[in-house]
């Protein structure tokens, strides 16, 4: 037999070996086809955000590669569950993928693969089908599985090319953690976006907005006025600006505290505020209003379509009645009233700092009228105001010039005419204005807070008055000092003035300090605590003005006081009749039970005098003695032979 002869089972066998190189040589192709193209699985700088798009693109490259049945992907996440995140023929073959691939894992096998870097081949429910598994993970991390269908045949004939699945999977877990890691930092990139913008958001608010009312403050305020203005600067309508200022607010903080003047500022901006809704629900048309916490206790309203002027006079009409109440504070019952100042644009300014100095010059008028109303800005309130701020400038001065002075007006013993003591009372040398009585900028200093600093100057010019009259101790007279409730809010009242005493030389019985009844029964209990430590170091204490302040018999009893000094307005009627003379009777029967001293002020006539005597005064004040004289002229007074009154007094 030639050599060259093949039986036909062998040309078979050949021709089949020939069939399976050809279909390995392209398979192979496939495999370097698909590897040389594994990078459009991580797809471009914007597509590998998704994972979506990577197991897409894994899919598409694997089935270049395997003639599967049915393949599926399933990607572990963060709690470390694998879910089936792609399946390519859900629910058409029997029995489905994801059922058989939720057997294997009650049986164990799905774990065992995990563990296997390379193709796992285990038998399917279907007969001649087996189920290919193949874990998707990089070096240090699993990120899911490859699960895919296929006849036992077509497997075999492709177990040449199995290893580039394994390549294939190997990119797309770095994929996925390219995409995750990306995914991550997005995150942490819009988080990031999120917290900065609500911090801007925050900032700005905390720059255009009052941190204790939450309202507008003065910046955002203006700018709202000057858009008002724009707004109506072509058309008929108007802007009304309304200034308010809590009248006697420093009152209260300084017998309160600070907190309890934070509490009613909070109180009063939200009565306003709930005013102002109940204003626009009311207002058949459209109106705007902008309530602002301007600074301290100043508000600002601003009011556009307000149905004209008579409009804005109802609005203001309300609000003086809103704040006109009694609001409690830390359990303090607090009585608050407001000025307030009007100034319509265009009539009253055309530019917005016009218009809020016309209002505040209003504001200062309504102030001056007594408080607890308002004022429409006129042309002739400028020079006023203009008056009041250049009067605050000098006596920002009065001090370091030497213009305060000091006059004293004689207590008197009213059975002998004797001096026994007097009350210093400041004054004013103004250079141009002349000599200026307390009234005139006392209230003005409290606003400044001046009047520690003018408190302390008095004390020490009284000293120093005692000194330059070279009497021995026990002849010195008493004189008394008033002190305001802002004053006796100072941490160390009693201290400072001591030591002013000791370093004149002064014995401290010769100083007897004044304070008000009204100032002592806003804060009782502080005014005991400052008066006893006062008694403590030698000085006494007189109540002056009583039976203004409504202090109780019990209040009284808590005070250290040694005087009560009862009020003209009780007693320039004494000389009128019987009747007039039942509420001093009851004061000094209330002053001999506590026992304390009573001296009488205001005395202008010698009945006056005489019936204080009958009642068991025993010392008195007033113009029928002396008018408040320089010191100079007290000193004559103090001579031994003087008996007031006397016809230079």
């Amino acid at each position: 037999m030639s050599p060259s002869y093949r039986t036909p089972e062998e040309v078979n066998a050949l021709h089949e070996r020939i069939r399976f190189l050809e279909e390995a040589l392209e398979a192979n192709a496939y495999a370097m086809d698909v590897l040389a193209s594994t990078t459009a699985i991580f797809g471009d700088t914007d597509r590998n955000r998704s994972p979506e798009l990577i197991i897409q693109n894994t899919i598409e490259s694997i089935r270049r590669l395997l003639p599967a049945q049915d393949m599926a992907v399933y990607v572990l996440d963060n709690d470390c569950s694998f879910n089936l995140a792609y399946q390519e023929q859900p629910g058409e073959l029997e029995p489905d993928l994801a059922d058989t691939v939720e057997q294997l894992i009650q049986d164990g096998q799905f774990s065992w693969a995990l563990h296997q870097n390379h193709p796992v081949c285990l038998p399917s429910p279907a007969a001649g089908d087996s189920v290919l598994l193949h874990v998707i993970s990089t070096r240090t991390r699993i990120r899911g599985m490859f699960v895919a269908r296929f006849h036992q045949a077509e497997l075999q004939r492709y177990e040449m090319i199995l290893s580039t699945l394994t390549m294939v999977l190997f990119n797309t877990a770095y994929a996925l953690e390219s995409a995750d890691l990306f995914q991550m930092m997005d995150r942490r990139q819009k988080a990031l976006q999120r917290i900065t913008e609500r911090q801007s958001r925050e900032l700005l608010h905390h720059m255009s907005h009052d941190s204790l009312t939450n309202l507008p403050n003065r910046m955002l305020f203006s700018d709202r006025l000057s858009q008002a203005m724009e707004r109506h600067a072509d058309n008929a309508g108007h802007v009304a600006l309304i200034l308010l200022d809590l009248d006697n607010f420093k009152r209260t903080n300084d017998s309160l505290g600070h907190r309890a003047g934070d509490e009613l500022i909070r109180k009063v901006a939200q009565d306003l505020s709930e005013l102002l809704n109940q204003a626009r629900e009311r207002s058949g048309r459209h109106l705007r209003t902008t309530l602002s916490r301007l600074g301290g206790d100043e508000f600002g309203i601003l009011v556009e379509d307000g149905q004209g002027l008579e409009g804005v006079v109802r609005l203001v009409t309300d609000v003086v009645r809103k704040t006109a109440t009694e609001r409690q504070i830390f359990d303090q019952p607090v009585v608050s009233s407001v000025s307030c100042g009007i100034a319509i644009y265009p009539y009253d300014g055309e530019d917005p700092d016009t218009l809020l100095g016309n209002a505040d010059a209003a504001m200062y008028e309504a102030k001056q009228r007594g408080r607890n109303g308002f004022r429409f800005y006129t042309q002739d309130l400028n020079a006023r105001t203009f008056r009041h701020f250049e009067l605050e400038n000098e006596l920002g001065q009065a001090i370091a010039n030497d213009q305060l002075v000091l006059h004293y007006q004689p207590k008197v013993e009213l059975a002998s005419g004797r001096i026994i003591g007097a009350e210093a009372l400041i004054r004013w040398q103004h250079p141009k204005l002349g000599l200026l009585p307390p009234g005139h900028f006392i209230e003005l200093a409290e606003d400044m807070t001046l009047i520690e600093e003018i408190g302390e100057w008095v004390l020490r010019q009284v000293c120093r008055d005692l000194q330059s009259l070279h009497m021995p101790e026990e002849e010195l007279p008493r004189v008394a000092i008033n002190v305001s409730a802002r004053q006796l809010r100072q941490p160390d009242l009693a201290g400072g003035f001591h030591r002013i005493i000791r370093e004149a030389g002064i014995p401290p019985r010769c100083i007897e300090l004044e304070l008000t009844e009204t100032s002592i029964m806003d804060d009782p209990q502080g005014a005991a605590r400052v008066f006893q430590r006062l008694r403590q170091v030698g000085m006494s204490l007189a109540v002056d003005d009583f039976g203004t302040g409504h202090a109780s018999l019990m209040q009284l009893k808590q005070i250290p006081a040694d005087t009560l000094k009862i009020d003209r307005s009780f007693v320039k009627d004494l000389d009128q009749g019987e009747g007039h003379s039942q509420i001093v009777r009851a004061i000094v029967l209330m002053a001999r039970t506590l026992g304390l001293d009573v001296i009488a002020e205001g005395v202008e006539t010698e009945r006056q005098a005489q019936v204080l005597q009958a009642l068991d005064c025993h010392t008195a004040q007033g113009y029928f003695y002396s008018y408040p004289v320089p010191f100079a002229n007290f000193r004559e007074l103090l001579r031994p032979a003087v008996v007031l009154p006397v016809e230079t007094a």
